[in-house]
């Protein structure tokens, strides 16, 4: 049980139309929108797939809080990674607090990418959730400074890194404990850039496209396929956050 460390464990998804996006990941991903109330009576919408929660929904806190996904690190200790995160050139969002699933934080990276460090509060009550459809497949960070970004992933949170080979270069993964939990790459869309973009797993990428665009969605790119990948398109919700499709490919 627990959550491994140092893996992208968690995903929340801010819009200012909550309505409009239960429909829309609803259509597009066939997550059901289930109101959740935590043992200390706080109150969330749950995105379930598989029986399995995959992301909560939320209005921003702010006018200025963008319509985004936001994406949860998992740290051993969330205090010693938010001071190592600032220490190394981040900046400190929101200082590190308790609440009813645990400890969090937010950090911006150097490129301005803002990360959420977490830390579960029972480690015997989670385990990581399984992949599948309606899962989240990757996370990558889109950077406008990948140097500076991967510099301080690294420094800050210890990550292992190798370069991936593929058309343009600039394409590093980001390994802890062995195993491959996320990429970097200097971002190539305005859409994405700065932002930590989460690839949802479907079963077919046009298909789920298709649905997306009905259901108010806007692409970003159109669907390509990936050798020893799989098939990909990025897209925004209805109200402009962006994320990831894939269709993996078969092992």
């Amino acid at each position: 049980m627990a959550f491994d460390n140092d893996a992208f464990c968690w995903n929340g998804i801010v819009s200012t139309d909550t309505g409009a996006a239960r429909a829309f990941y609803a259509a597009t991903l066939g997550w059901k929108a289930v109101d959740h109330e935590f043992d200390q009576g706080e109150a969330a919408v749950m995105f379930v797939a598989g029986d399995v929660p995959r992301a909560h929904l939320r209005a921003p806190e702010h006018e200025l809080e963008p319509c985004q996904w936001t994406t949860y690190l998992r740290v051993t200790d969330v205090d010693a990674a938010t001071a190592a995160a600032e220490a190394n050139g981040g900046a400190v969002l929101l200082e590190p607090c308790d609440f009813s699933a645990g400890r969090m934080s937010v950090v911006r990276s150097p490129g301005g990418a803002a990360l959420s460090l977490y830390h579960e509060a029972d480690e015997n009550a989670v385990d990581n959730a399984p992949a599948g459809p309606g899962s989240r497949h990757w996370t990558e960070l889109h950077s406008r400074d990948a140097a500076a970004d991967l510099e301080w992933l690294v420094s800050s949170f210890g990550f292992d890194t190798e370069q991936m080979p593929i058309e343009g270069g600039g394409y590093h993964i980001l390994v802890a404990g062995g195993e491959p939990r996320g990429g970097i790459t200097p971002a190539f869309k305005d859409e994405v850039a700065g932002r930590w973009l989460n690839w949802i797993e479907v079963r077919d990428v046009d298909t789920a496209l298709a649905r997306a665009e009905e259901a108010g969605g806007r692409r970003i790119t159109d669907p390509s396929d990936w050798p020893g990948v799989g098939r990909m398109a990025m897209l925004a919700d209805p109200t402009g956050a962006p994320f990831g499709l894939i269709a993996p490919a078969a092992d």
